[in-house]
């Protein structure tokens, strides 16, 4: 102190020294601190400030958990003597997730959906080691070492705060306290094309460890499975169980980490290729820890689609579940017909419901196979336990109907731009997506089983199609 002030002293005399000396220089201002490197995130790692640096090396760092998620599954199927059998089996996967928040006494944790929730029932190879057709019964969510951890004691119970299979985001909570990550959620729209990237987690469920990698890609569209969403890709050697790590990068102007994404997949058959779920779409999800509001449901304007119909070249043929069906316009009715189940080999219909009302609200008739005559009935005449899975099954076609022509309008204005790709890509998703519940009201509605009664001539017969009582299953 006492040097700083004899300097000015000093400094300030000079002018009387000597006529003609210039007069000193105001004092200089305090300057903003320079920034750490140029851009929004830096594309080496050594653009980390040193307290950053500092915290990432030592165990206070451990903000980052090995999660295992348990599920018990349900089996049903027919013993010897065609009794009904119940089988459980138990499934478990491990992922990783990392506390980011903690409010009120609870820790919140951030990790993927399909880390934190399997399927309710499970189709085939859905879950490995689980047939398909099992109900889940029974799911745990608890944090611990790794996968050999078998002390129940030292484990964590986490409790299901909301799970988004669009996003792949699940945010879990606990009240045992757990080490928060220190750092803000940051742009994922700002990363650019080799910016450096930090990935920590457990892979294989083994061990916690820090990965690091480029940015190699951005801007992708994901409509893999059920997700809906836009990742970026990076380089980082990443495995199995690292999926809902932290992917964090380094500011430029703070020189600390953000969280920019979480990483959530890889590509089979290639190394150091995996894609993030960028974090600007997760933000306002992480920060109100509230689902998402769903969508409205569109409404479908039957009208506009039969009149979309009658330009659309014939026979106009669209799937439905592991079926396919064909629609057409006669006139003023709307016919569904469902082709039988080696089409194309056959184009037999199994069945079919036609609509004559201005109303399209719900079928005027069904009508029945060949082997049956090619039978009309009258909607209103059939018993409820045809008619209301019927109606459960018309509504889904219109549903359908609106989804392929919306898809095939698309797809015939030949756009190649990669907005218009990526549109394309989302009404296809969109459409798979609903195939298992499709096939579930065909099994709920299947015209071969509920037609087929009674079974002779000889029976007692019934004015109108419908199913006969199930003989009671004995269940041991």
């Amino acid at each position: 102190m006492h040097l700083a002030r004899a300097v000015f002293a000093c400094f300030v005399l000079v002018p009387a020294l000597g006529a003609g000396a210039k007069p000193a220089p105001p004092p200089a201002s305090p300057r903003e601190p320079a920034p750490f490197c140029t851009g929004e995130y830096a594309d080496f790692l050594t653009g980390m400030s040193r307290d950053t640096r500092v915290f990432e090396a030592s165990a206070d760092a451990g903000y980052t958990y090995c999660i295992r998620t348990t599920a018990t599954y349900e089996h049903v199927y027919y013993g010897k003597g065609g009794k009904l059998r119940r089988r459980y089996v138990r499934h478990v996967r491990h992922g990783t997730g990392f506390a980011y928040k903690a409010v009120g006494g609870e820790w919140f944790v951030a990790t993927n959906e399909h880390v934190a929730e399997h399927p309710l029932v499970t189709e085939a190879d859905d879950v490995d080691g689980v047939p398909a057709g099992s109900r889940k019964v029974r799911e745990t969510i608890r944090i611990v070492s790794s996968e050999g951890d078998d002390d129940d004691a030292s484990q964590v119970p986490l409790t299901k705060v909301l799970a988004d299979e669009a996003l792949d985001l699940a945010v879990l909570k606990t009240r045992h306290p757990l080490k928060v990550m220190p750092y803000r959620i940051g742009r994922s729209s700002a990363l650019r094309v080799g910016n450096a990237v930090q990935v920590r987690g457990y892979p294989l469920g083994a061990f916690a460890a820090s990965n690091t990698g480029r940015v190699i890609s951005t801007g992708q569209p994901d409509h893999e499975r059920g997700w809906s969403h836009e990742d970026f890709a990076i380089d980082a050697p990443l495995n199995a169980g690292n999926s809902g790590s932290a992917v964090l990068a380094v500011s430029c102007r703070t020189g600390e980490l953000e969280l920019v994404g979480v990483y959530h997949a890889g590509y089979k058959d290639a190394q150091a290729l995996n894609v993030v779920v960028a974090v600007d779409q997760l933000r306002d999800v992480l920060e109100s820890r509230t689902p998402r509001s769903a969508p409205a449901a569109d409404p479908v304007d039957r009208k506009a689609l039969v009149a979309l119909l009658r330009g659309a070249p014939a026979p106009f043929l669209m799937p439905f579940g592991d079926r396919a069906i064909r629609v057409d316009v006669e006139g003023d009715a709307v016919r569904f017909a469902l082709l039988d189940a080696d089409f194309p080999l056959t184009s037999r219909a199994q069945a079919a419901l036609v609509d004559r009302d201005a109303d399209l609200a719900r079928p005027s008739a069904l009508v029945l196979p060949p082997r049956f005559g090619d039978q009309e009935i009258p909607w209103a005449a059939l018993e409820p336990t045809l008619r209301d899975p019927g109606q459960r099954f018309y509504a889904a076609l219109w549903r359908q109907l609106a989804a392929v022509l919306a898809f095939r309008d698309g797809e015939g204005r030949g756009r190649t731009g990669p907005e218009a790709r990526a549109a394309l890509a989302a009404s296809a998703s969109r459409i798979r997506a609903h195939r298992a519940e499709q096939k579930d009201i065909l099994q709920s509605i299947d015209f071969e089983e509920d037609l087929a009664w009674p079974p002779s001539p000889a029976a007692p017969s019934s004015p109108l199609p419908g199913r006969a009582p199930d003989p009671a299953s004995d269940d041991d």
